[in-house]
């Protein structure tokens, strides 16, 4: 009875605000990055990330689905070596993706939301992992303000050497 009444509200909610949404978003988005897991010989240092996303919103829910293209690094150096010698590895990936949306169509709506696919690995400079394709688990939260603007907190989970948590700034169309 309890999930009915809020599935209803959560409808309602999204229809009162559906002339304000726009069907398809398309959103440029950069940032940084952090490693997720340490290494003994390593400190870990920011990275980069820039990426390319398709939403498309649900007309009667509060939810987007879409696609993510995106590229991002981790970055360390090495402790005991010269100043400046730097590990970096790089993931490529395209993953589907969908975010629950909190007061869609509103000025400031926040999200939380998870993507899943496939990311190619590699390394760019140093020793730590080696090239692969695997699978990508994205968790991720953040908000939209002013309908254009979309600030996202997520990770990047592949390989440990390569899994990375990122902050990204987008712009949505």
């Amino acid at each position: 009875m309890i999930v009915s009444v809020m599935l209803m509200t959560l409808s309602a909610n999204a229809q009162d605000n559906e002339g304000k949404t726009k069907v398809f978003n398309f959103e440029v988005k950069t940032g940084t990055t952090f490693p997720l897991k340490s290494f003994s010989d390593t400190n870990n240092k920011l990275g980069f990330q820039i990426g390319l996303e398709a939403r498309w919103n649900l007309r009667r829910l509060p939810i987007d689905i879409g696609t993510e293209l995106y590229m991002g690094s981790t970055a360390r150096t090495y402790k005991d070596r010269v100043l400046g010698h730097r590990i970096s590895n790089r993931t490529f990936s395209l993953s589907a993706v969908t975010d629950y949306n909190f007061n869609r169509g509103n000025s400031f709506s926040p999200f939380v939301g998870m993507g899943v696919g496939v990311a190619n690995c590699e390394n760019i400079k140093g020793s730590y992992g080696g090239e692969q394709t695997r699978l990508c688990m994205t968790p991720r939260v953040g908000f939209m303000a002013f309908r254009h603007l979309r600030v996202t907190l997520d990770a990047h989970i592949t390989r440990k050497e390569y899994s990375h948590a990122g902050l990204a700034i987008g712009y949505v169309f």
